[in-house]
């Protein structure tokens, strides 16, 4: 009798020690919110591959479409890291329904294994030694979950961050070359228009002449011929 109420005593400490240790943790996924999970990844890869083609096409209509096509890179890469996000999530809860699931069996096992072996106290304190390292481990386990979500979160925050912030520059260098362009096609313009006016001028001048050559060459007709003196003439 004596050894049940130990060995009862030593289940209880385990289980009280191990819940305390997770009571503050988040909450886990469950296979089927696992499931439902990577299918919205799915869904969410699915979804970007068709905008993308439909930036493209939008893209190509448009006169400077070097800034139009990276904004529509950014966001398809965007929406893909964010679905790999929540596939390895998914990914991750579902091995871990697997892993407690066999870890509850293995458990149970071992429970029921010790109730049999412990015939003596000194089987008593090792069961409880080893339950108590093993909730220890798994506890540790699920300390160190959510650290590895929130870095992998804080990870892909800082890449959107420095996605919009190439944007942004890219979208400055387009104003700037649309501007520098824009002026180009200004002193282009203003160039010819000074060349067509030097050429209407030397026109104007070519025909003003003209006119005049031939206003001389008519009043000479009308005069006449010149008559030409004898060179003995006195």
């Amino acid at each position: 009798m004596f050894i049940r109420i130990l060995l009862a005593a030593a289940l209880m400490f385990a289980q009280s020690w191990a819940a305390a240790q997770t009571a503050d943790a988040p909450p886990r996924l469950t296979p089927d919110q696992a499931r439902a999970q990577r299918a919205k990844a799915r869904d969410m890869k699915e979804q970007a591959r068709k905008t993308y083609e439909v930036d493209v096409k939008a893209c190509q209509g448009k006169a400077i479409a070097i800034g139009c096509m990276s904004s529509a890179k950014e966001r398809r890469t965007e929406t893909l890291q964010q679905a790999d996000v929540l596939e390895r999530e998914g990914r991750n809860a579902e091995r871990e329904a697997s892993r407690r699931e066999a870890e509850a069996k293995a458990a149970k096992r071992e429970a029921e294994a010790a109730k049999r072996q412990a015939s003596e106290p000194a089987e008593v304190e090792r069961y409880r030694r080893n339950e108590a390292e093993r909730a220890a481990e798994r506890a540790r386990r699920q300390a160190e979950e959510p650290a590895e979500l929130e870095s992998r979160r804080s990870k892909v925050a800082a890449e959107k961050a420095a996605r919009e912030r190439k944007l942004e520059a890219q979208k400055m260098k387009d104003a700037r070359e649309a501007e520098a362009a824009a002026e180009r096609a200004r002193k282009k313009a203003e160039k010819q228009q000074q060349h067509a006016e030097r050429v209407r001028k030397i026109e104007e001048r070519k025909r003003e002449h003209a006119e005049k050559e031939a206003r001389r060459k008519a009043k000479e007709a009308a005069a006449g011929p010149v008559p030409v003196r004898p060179m003995n003439a006195q």
